[in-house]
């Protein structure tokens, strides 16, 4: 072959029908958290997150016949990520947080998150007493149920020791009362703030 000819160049391998769908389901629930944040739970419409999916409203449709459907499966894959992620990820038995490290650990992965507001309208919506709800209630108890106990055993606690599971709730209440203070608050700074002290708060405790 010449000096100038061009290399052959192998051929990237087609995607299955299974990566495609999954990468359609991906981009949906990406573009159903976003458009929490932005438009909130009563303004969702698949029309809209077809548009920000840059997806086909019929590809959407294929993958979530309900507008129902696209919520759940955006809360699953929220829920996924948590659970899967730092610090739910960790095996007690081989790591442990101090309580200043688990509040860092929690507000850095999860409640500054700016998906936290979506998971927030989800979990409003959790609330109501209909299809939505149920399915909803149903992710959230399961997720909360392994959070809590995995949060406790991380920082040293007895899973069975009702004042553990109560400070666990404390932290997560205050994290949860910060995340919505920073979505409205003009200073970035606040939440930096409340955060250490609350932890200069906690560590006293």
């Amino acid at each position: 072959m010449s000096a100038g000819a061009e290399q052959p160049t192998s051929a990237r391998p087609r995607r299955t029908q299974a990566e495609r769908s999954q990468e359609t389901r991906s981009k949906v629930c990406e573009a159903t958290l976003e458009a929490l944040v932005e438009v909130g739970y009563e303004q969702i419409s698949t029309t809209l997150i077809a548009q920000k999916a840059k997806v086909s409203r019929g590809a959407l449709t294929h993958q979530f016949p309900t507008r129902n459907d696209m919520l759940v499966a955006a809360f699953e894959k929220l829920v996924s990520d948590w659970r899967d992620g730092y610090p739910f990820g960790l095996d007690p038995e081989k790591h442990q947080l101090t309580v200043e490290e688990m509040i860092d650990a929690l507000w850095d992965c999860i409640f500054s998150d700016g998906r936290y507001i979506a998971a927030m309208e989800l979990m409003l919506a959790a609330r109501q007493d209909n299809e939505l709800g149920h399915a909803l209630r149903d992710i959230l108890v399961t997720w909360i149920r392994k959070r809590d106990k995995i949060t406790v055993r991380l920082v040293g606690g007895d899973v069975d020791d009702d004042e553990a599971d109560l400070k666990v709730q404390l932290h997560l209440s205050v994290l949860r009362g910060i995340a919505m203070h920073q979505s409205f608050d003009s200073d970035p700074r606040t939440a930096g703030k409340l955060i250490a002290l609350w932890k200069k708060i906690a560590g006293k405790a």
